[in-house]
């Protein structure tokens, strides 16, 4: 038997959208991508601006741009109780990526960088068992970072460090079906969709030290803020008559979406000449999001518990150079667990922990460096809890992935 649910069902899908393993994208640089994400220490390449800007000023002389763009494609599958299965049908998505440093001196570099860590798509048939929870979702998050970094060794040998300033534009569109009793014998099927806007600031610092001691040591560590998105936008409830009065009418609508900061740290070590491996661990505050509180047109308030938990994630990449080659191959691992309980897990983010491979390699020619990395999300499962109605919709949900990134390096 279906019910009508209350709209703000809906809207928090935002929530579950940006913040879970599967919708937090590190994938923003296909050298990156390819050692496993495992670069706190190490990275010197424009995409630091992102990874630890403490290394955007030791990255060479002059203007480096890097290009580049990830194709995710994603499944996940919801079965109930009764072991009938349902798979999302989202598309793929191409998440593209853009970075610029320039050495201004021996000190001081500058950088701009666009990224989308936090988003993508979740898309489910209109005949799924849970239409009612979300059908269609999708959340963007644009973040442009200027940046500033200083190598210091002239100060302390070994040591540099790094700050951006995090502009994010975002959008979201939803969809969810709406119903009243089963229309199958005579209830009615409605739906609700709704978008919005929101902007937020934040930023980020890091500081690497690569002591001159220890030629084959390298540390770093990187600190990124929260990001407040304060949500306004428009909902259209449509139902038949007499049942369309229930909602609530047409008209604006806000939330608040809490985009969690996190502490990356890592540290590599060459164990051979041309072979380097890095170990990192990644925390995300996740436990700050607790509920979405939604402002429906009417001025009342919804409230849905969310209950994240923390997460701490694992890299451990390896890159193998082959300087006569001008080339180099990568690979490597990442336990990246969900903050998602068990129970609120639903279609609006089906989630599990994860364990993930990675390979990637390079080519340089001339100034350019192009670079290719591939990342296997294995699959994972997660059960709903069994407690009355945390969550409603009981049964198991599992998750897969495949990212192919690819990036061109240029030096002027």
């Amino acid at each position: 038997m279906h019910t009508l649910r209350n709209s703000f069902t809906l809207l928090a899908a935002l929530g579950g959208v940006a913040s879970a393993n599967g919708f937090f994208i590190n994938e923003h640089d296909a050298k990156v991508t390819g050692r496993a994400g495992a670069v706190t220490a190490t990275d010197a390449d424009p995409s630091a601006i992102v990874f630890n800007p403490g290394g955007i000023a030791i990255g060479g002389e002059g203007t480096h741009i890097s290009i580049g763009g990830a194709l995710i494609v994603a499944k996940g599958t919801y079965t109930d109780t009764m072991n009938n299965s349902t798979d999302t049908d989202s598309g793929p998505a191409v998440v593209p990526q853009l970075f610029v440093t320039h050495k201004l001196n021996d000190m001081v570099a500058i950088g701009v960088g666009f990224h989308l860590p936090f988003g993508l798509a979740l898309s489910w048939p209109d005949d799924s068992p849970q239409a009612d929870v979300s059908t269609d979702s999708a959340l963007r998050t644009y973040y442009i970072t200027p940046a500033v970094g200083v190598d210091l060794k002239k100060q302390v040998p070994g040591l540099s460090a790094g700050a951006g300033i995090d502009l994010v534009p975002a959008t979201v569109e939803l969809k969810q079906k709406l119903f009243f009793g089963d229309p199958s014998a005579g209830g009615a099927e409605g739906q609700a969709t709704l978008g919005g806007q929101a902007f937020g600031v934040g930023g980020r610092v890091g500081v690497m030290y690569h002591p001159p001691t220890v030629p084959q040591l390298k540390t770093g560590i990187m600190y990124r803020t929260a990001v407040h998105l304060n949500f306004s936008g428009s909902g259209d409830f449509d139902m038949a008559d007499p049942y369309r009065e229930q909602l609530p009418p047409d008209g604006d609508i806000s939330t608040t979406l809490h985009l969690p900061m996190a502490i990356a740290g890592g540290v590599a070590y060459s164990v051979m000449p041309k072979l380097e491996i890095e170990a990192d661990a990644v925390w995300q505050d996740w436990s700050t999001f607790k509920t979405i509180d939604i402002t429906l047109p009417d001025g009342t308030h919804q409230v849905s518990p969310q209950d994240y938990s923390d997460t701490v994630t694992v890299r451990v990449g390896a890159e193998y150079a082959m300087p006569e080659q001008h080339a180099a191959v990568r690979a490597g691992y990442i336990y990246d667990p969900t903050p998602v309980p068990s129970t609120t897990i639903s279609a609006r983010l089906p989630d599990a922990n994860r364990n993930d491979i990675t390979l990637g390699g390079s080519y340089s020619f001339g100034n350019y460096d192009l670079s290719l990395g591939l990342l296997a999300v294995l699959p994972s499962k997660k059960t709903a809890s069994d407690k009355l109605y945390q969550p409603v919709y009981k049964g198991e949900y599992e998750v897969s992935a495949f990212v192919a990134s690819l990036g061109l390096i240029g030096k002027l």
